[in-house]
């Protein structure tokens, strides 16, 4: 029996000892897992990191892209406005010669009405003229 009861108390004064060697162990390997778990989150946030800096990078170069389209709609806009400007100077001049062409066609009616006048009126101092010579040539020569 007294073997027996030293047996148990080695066992009993090792159990604390095992214990703690069990629980440094599970510490040490605790430690270890954390420290790779921190290095696994340390590239994760690196990884992160160069994504997040590539996504900024793609943002500018669409910005860019962007301010280079908005310059060119301004551009073709007022290129539009100025070619608008343009042919409203050409239809206001195009008004401005329909006028005068108007005009010019006017004064060309009156002046055929005038001219038409003026035959006539020649014509009648023809007939004038012819009455009056035969008139004269009845009077120089009576019959």
């Amino acid at each position: 029996m007294k073997l027996i009861t030293i047996a148990a108390l080695t066992a009993f004064a090792a159990g604390p000892a095992l214990a703690d060697d069990l629980a440094t162990e599970q510490a040490r390997a605790d430690y270890h897992q954390a420290r790779a778990d921190a290095a696994r989150a340390q590239m994760q946030k690196e990884d992160a990191q160069a994504q997040a800096d590539a996504a900024i990078d793609n943002a500018g170069g669409a910005q860019a892209q962007a301010n280079d389209a908005q310059a060119d709609a301004d551009s073709a806009r007022l290129q539009a406005q100025a070619a608008e400007a343009a042919a409203a100077d050409l239809q206001a001049r195009a008004n401005a010669a329909q006028q005068q062409a108007d005009a010019s066609q006017s004064a060309a009616t009156d002046a055929q009405a005038q001219a038409d006048a003026a035959t006539i009126e020649r014509e009648q101092a023809l007939a004038r003229a012819h009455a009056a010579r035969e008139d004269a040539d009845d009077s120089e020569f009576p019959q």
